[in-house]
């Protein structure tokens, strides 16, 4: 019955069936959209409407309808997937000058990050990105054996297509939210600029809270890598030993060849006895 219905769904999205084992089953999605635009004259399926994507999908809720796909090109295998620059960002004022620089710089950073933290490469197996952009910074963790979660603020510009079309993985979210995964989930946490985006909101959701919520997602001795504008830097500062963080201030170029400051911060290791 259950498998019956899934067929019946699949076969009217246009899903090929390619394998199928026991409770397994694997599809692909096909590229050519002639049978999907056959269901819809067949009234089997809706078609979405043409609408504006730029904006996130963030508490949207579900439509009976099949978008369809913007033709593209086809994408290249990784590594050179990593160096796409996706058409999208242009559409939001990220030339691909803009999106190569960026690249490039979070290379250049990665690498005194690991001077700075000071610890084994192997500590380091998941992170997240709070602020990703355009997911350079995870691009340039590509050559540890890493997983990256890059996080696109909503109230920032969509650029979570382009983190896709580089191959990587993330997702939408609003910092004045808690996150969805289990506490102490993540070894390292990168916020680049993310709490003076956060700064203006008046809708109580302070400084205190988005740390609170790292505090939840990192695991005891886990990294916690803060860029930001110097006041904010000084109230992280005074506040980080409450939630009982290690804190080392440094100093780094940012992508406009200024120095900023940088904190390193480390979760101890605590317990109730």
């Amino acid at each position: 019955m259950i498998w019956d219905k899934l067929m019946n769904s699949t076969s009217r999205m246009c899903w090929k069936l390619i394998a199928r084992k026991v409770q397994t089953a694997i599809w692909i999605k096909q590229e050519d959209q002639s049978c999907l635009l056959h269901n819809a004259e067949q009234k089997l399926i809706s078609i979405c409407d043409s609408v504006d994507d730029s904006s996130p999908s963030w508490n949207t809720p579900l439509k009976n309808c099949i978008a369809l796909s913007k033709a593209s090109s086809k994408l290249p295998p990784r590594p050179q997937r990593l160096s796409e620059y996706s058409e999208s960002l242009s559409s939001i004022g990220i030339n691909q000058e803009n999106f190569i620089s960026d690249t490039l710089f979070w290379q250049d950073q990665v690498r005194h990050y690991w001077r700075l933290m000071n610890v084994d490469e192997t500590e380091i197996r998941n992170v997240m990105d709070m602020n990703a952009f355009c997911g350079g910074f995870a691009v340039a963790l590509s050559t540890w054996p890493i997983w990256v979660m890059n996080i696109v603020p909503i109230s920032m510009n969509n650029t979570l297509s382009a983190i896709y079309n580089r191959g990587l993985i993330g997702a939408f979210h609003d910092w004045c939210e808690t996150f969805s995964t289990y506490p102490r989930s993540y070894d390292l946490l990168h916020a680049n600029r993310l709490f003076s985006h956060y700064k203006n909101r008046d809708d109580g959701c302070f400084l205190e809270d988005i740390m609170l919520e790292m505090d939840r997602i990192i695991r005891p001795q886990g990294i916690i890598i803060i860029r930001d504008e110097e006041s904010i830097i000084t109230r992280i500062k005074a506040i980080a030993p409450k939630f009982l963080w290690d804190v080392e201030s440094h100093s780094l170029e940012n992508d406009q060849k200024a120095t900023e400051p940088v904190l390193i911060c480390r979760k101890k290791f605590w317990a109730i006895v």
